[in-house]
């Protein structure tokens, strides 16, 4: 089969666009492939999951039918069913071809036999142009709604004066379009099959201002006025759009102006779009408020940060605007930092944007729009990680006052947010990243404002929240995925778990699926048959012995308690059962005998291990008893971390924790104090997340009563676990 160029098929794409009535071949494309079809009025994940559907147009390739249609102008409508059908098969064609004409599928192949070659070409102009083309969503509909209100709030006065609204009539006037649209394709769809007749599938997609005006609580002048800041002439603006990757005067003005008074919207989310990122060009043209503006676009993106974050965590550890001063220089600013026990976040906020030509895979702009982006910020946030474990440095914010924080930290989390979505982020991370990794200072997070909003929604509480930034962290570049919205959705679903420790995972668009629904349940109406929270991590152990357990320490600070939630989190679905299992069958052991019952799982893998102790003893005899047990097992299994947990067997409730750190190293002491300490059972040992470990007791050889007590407490076996 012969390839042809790019050029030669966005030639035909655009002659083929041109024809009489193609905007109801535009309109019947939107309608199936950016809605949600869900049956008998139903949305539910599997109609979710079908608009994953690779054979879909994405959002992009619609936006660029949507310009090659207006680029000569709309003309007429009255096509049938079948002709619309047709017309569609080959619109399909056609883009199936220019995706492959990003690369030269001969080449690909050979590439891709060889690692190095595959590199090269993944590291290629072509390859992150293709990124940033087919990137797809990093953000909901209902996410821009929501923070567009927030971003332009300070800049009200300045769109009332000049544009005739504020930021929340467009909302209103955005909120009826989708209102309206959504009414007209439920009555039309229905009918539009039954016979091959005229389909005017692109009479749901056009409204007139009085139609918009009847169905909000706005005057006719201000939605008047907010039609006219997002709506231009099909024509306008696009003489210039002669490539896939060229600026689209129609994602600037998603909305147009038809000859018969009429206006038309194909693509809700790029309305929504349009608002969130349109505003900024509009302040630029004002030579005496752009600065202003651009300062309220830099606010936006800290304090919202800041304030998404003091949902999970305690306000008093969400810090803004932190000055470092080394003497009497200051030698680093964080925007946002985040200290939680010897856990650290830190945040720098950027508000760039992708240029046209970086868009166009110029790899000189593609760097130097990332560098600006992210990588300066990244390298501030690390500098700023190395000077937070510096004791002579000193801490002040915004007001001047000096702020008392640690020097020694477990954990500290470089993150970069961008306030706009940002094409193909996550592969332009991996990619042109440069970036220092230490024991302390972790593999850096880059993210968007929705992302941050995601997490915080989804991950309330710290324990969890930093779950899955340690996760996320230790998989560093192994993951790939469009953007980092998938990888939130598989921690919780799958706890980031992947069979057998592949080097590298890729991730589908698809794997968001439930996140987004939840998300919907969340923010939006009329989905309250949708659980607010996906099944996976944040549901499997609810109501469980381990579920009441994560809930009692999820908020705390305490290192122990935070490396047991960890510890517990660690572990696959089905060993946390187990588990739960085995506290259950020691709980009711304890029941008929009154004594001490222990249970070990070491995870030889990772040098660390837990060990549960269930007794109603005092609190100082159980708590040597579990530090002495700990110790010893930390040592015979050689690890570098251990976990205690002590369980109440009469209220049923977590008692306290205990937590081991220490390289491993051999000693004689030791070898002396545990040589008569029995051996785990190999049943017992986690691997790769999983326990084969069944709560039955251990047939042991008899103790004799002046014997030391095989649970390791240094005791005498008549004065311990008798």
């Amino acid at each position: 089969m012969t390839i042809r160029k790019e050029q030669d098929i966005f030639d035909e794409l655009e002659h083929l666009s041109s024809k009489e009535g193609f905007i109801d071949v535009l309109s019947f494309l939107c309608w199936k492939d950016t809605f949600v079809h869900g049956r008998n009025g139903i949305i539910d994940e599997d109609a979710f999951a079908n608009n994953f559907d690779r054979s879909k147009l994405c959002r992009t390739e619609l936006a660029t039918l949507y310009g090659l249609m207006c680029k000569t102008g709309v003309t007429g409508n009255g096509l049938t069913i079948n002709e619309i059908v047709e017309y569609a098969q080959r619109v399909y064609e056609l883009f199936e071809e220019l995706h492959r004409s990003f690369y030269n599928a001969e080449d690909f192949e050979e590439t891709t036999e060889k690692l190095e070659s595959f590199k090269n070409l993944a590291n290629g102009s072509s390859f992150m142009r293709e990124a940033i083309f087919y990137s797809g969503e990093s953000v909901f509909k209902h996410q821009y709604r929501d923070l567009v209100k927030i971003r332009y709030q300070k800049d009200n006065p300045w769109l009332k004066e000049n544009k005739g609204f504020v930021i929340e009539d467009a909302i209103s006037v955005l909120e009826v379009i989708d209102k309206l649209q959504l009414e007209k394709l439920n009555t039309l769809v229905p009918n539009i099959f039954q016979k091959d007749n005229q389909a005017p599938f692109s009479s749901a997609f056009c409204f007139s201002a009085d139609e918009l005006h009847r169905h909000s609580e706005l005057s006719k002048e201000v939605t008047f006025n907010v039609l006219s800041a997002l709506s231009a002439s099909p024509t306008s603006g696009m003489n210039g759009f002669s490539s896939v990757d060229d600026f689209n005067h129609r994602n600037a003005f998603p909305i147009v102006k038809l000859d018969d008074g009429l206006y038309a919207s194909f693509l809700s989310f790029s309305n929504w779009e349009s608002l969130y990122e349109s505003p900024f060009f509009w302040f630029n043209t004002d030579s005496s408020y752009k600065g202003t503006a651009s300062d309220h676009r830099g606010e936006f993106t800290e304090d919202f940060t800041a304030d998404r974050l003091r949902k999970v965590f305690p306000p008093q550890n969400v810090y803004t605007n932190i000055d470092i001063y080394d003497g009497k220089n200051r030698a680093g600013e964080i925007d946002v930092l985040v200290v939680h026990g010897k856990y650290a976040i830190v945040i720098q906020a950027k508000s760039k944007k992708l240029t046209i030509p970086a868009r166009k895979g110029n790899s000189k702009q593609l760097k130097s729009d990332f560098k600006a982006a992210v990588q300066d910020a990244y390298d501030q946030s690390y500098l700023c990680a190395e000077l937070l474990q510096r004791k002579d440095v000193k801490f002040k914010d915004a007001e001047g006052k000096v702020v008392a924080l640690g020097d020694d930290y477990e954990s500290i989390f470089p993150v970069c947010i961008v306030s706009d979505h940002y094409p193909a982020l996550a592969s332009q991370a991996q990619h042109f990243l440069r970036h220092t990794v230490t024991e302390t200072i972790k593999h850096p997070y880059v993210m968007d404002v929705f992302l941050i909003d995601m997490m915080t929604e989804m991950l309330s509480s710290p324990l969890y929240f930093l779950d899955f930034v340690t996760k996320r962290s230790d998989h560093g570049d192994s993951i790939h995925s469009n953007h980092e919205l998938t990888t939130l959705s598989c921690y919780i679903i799958q706890n980031l778990f992947f069979d057998e420790n592949p080097d590298m995972v890729i991730l589908d668009d698809d794997v968001s699926a439930s996140l987004e629904l939840s998300m919907l349940a969340r923010r939006e109406d009329g989905f309250d048959h949708i659980p607010k929270t996906p099944r996976g991590i944040l549901t499997n152990y609810s109501g469980t012995l381990i579920g009441n357990i994560l809930d009692d320490i999820k908020n705390s600070c305490d290192l122990g308690l935070m490396k047991l939630g960890f510890h517990i989190l660690s572990l696959s679905e089905g060993s946390g059962n187990i588990i739960n299992d085995a506290i259950s069958q020691m709980v009711d052991l304890h029941k008929k005998d009154n004594k001490h019952h222990d249970a070990t799982l070491p995870i030889l893998e990772a040098k660390k291990g837990l060990t549960i102790h269930v007794n109603n003893d005092e609190d100082e005899v159980s708590g040597k008893r579990l530090v002495a047990h700990c110790e010893k097992r930390k040592y015979t299994c050689k690890a570098d971390e251990w976990v205690g947990l002590c369980f109440s067997p009469v209220s049923s409730k977590f008692r306290f924790a205990t937590y081991h750190c220490s390289k491993w190293e051999p000693s004689v002491k030791m070898d002396k104090i545990v040589e008569s300490l029995p051996k785990i059972s190999d049943a017992h040992e986690v691997k790769n997340g999983k326990v084969d470990f069944k709560a039955k007791q251990a047939v042991r050889k008899k103790i004799g009563r002046n014997s030391s007590c095989p649970c390791g407490s240094g005791k005498k076996f008549k004065r311990c676990c008798i």
